[in-house]
């Protein structure tokens, strides 16, 4: 049976909100269900209270204490400026492990270079009932270039029709769907956000110079 959240009728919009930032966030972040205070002033979060993630460190925040910005390229947010706490924010220089955040298969965790924020900003008029596969809300974070998964039938490749036994897994260069064979290359892609090695398919990894 699919994931699902369904049936919620009070404040649903936070709770949802909640649930899906969780199910697609970098397994580096700390589950909102565990936020119960800020990390850095300790001030309790109340139930209607936004919890901000640092991008660097993962722990939870409040606004206050996480309202600077800077690139986390280490963490796979790319170049661009994303939140972090006060403490990550002076601490820039710091050496991380980045482990986790190269992990980067489809059946594990998502490295979400904006996720966190696009479902904070798409929740804002959540019904009181409502029924949201949990696949459907991956392929809506997924970035725009790669094809939805529901349109990938067989590897772009080879051409094997993908099963239970066969999975899918997207190229981060050109967004197409392939089986684990045909995709098995680590290459960084910069100009889609990637600065460290990420998956990308047979005929992108033969490509001279910076993908």
């Amino acid at each position: 049976m699919a994931q699902s959240v369904s049936e919620l009728s009070l404040g649903p919009t936070k709770a949802v909100t909640s649930w899906l930032t969780d199910q697609i966030a970098p397994s580096y972040w700390r589950p909102n269900s565990q936020i119960l205070s800020c990390n850095q002033c300790a001030t309790s979060f109340k139930e209607n209270d936004t919890k901000h993630h640092c991008r660097a460190c993962g722990e939870g925040f409040c606004d206050s204490c996480s309202s600077k910005t800077r690139p986390v390229p280490e963490r796979g947010w790319g170049p661009a400026p994303v939140r972090v706490c006060d403490n990550c924010y002076e601490a820039r220089n710091v050496q991380l492990d980045v482990t986790e955040a190269q992990a980067d298969d489809e059946g594990g965790t998502l490295i979400a270079r904006k996720v966190g924020e696009a479902v904070q900003n798409t929740l804002g008029a959540v019904v009181t009932a409502i029924d949201i596969p949990l696949g459907l809300v991956k392929d809506a974070a997924r970035p725009a270039y790669w094809v939805p998964d529901h349109e990938i039938l067989h590897c772009h490749n080879c051409r094997k029709e993908f099963s239970v036994k066969l999975s899918k897994h997207h190229c981060r260069a050109c967004g197409q769907g392939f089986c684990d064979e045909c995709s098995h290359d680590r290459r960084a892609v910069p100009s889609r956000g990637w600065d460290h090695p990420v998956r990308v398919c047979f005929n992108c990894n033969k490509k001279p110079g910076d993908l």
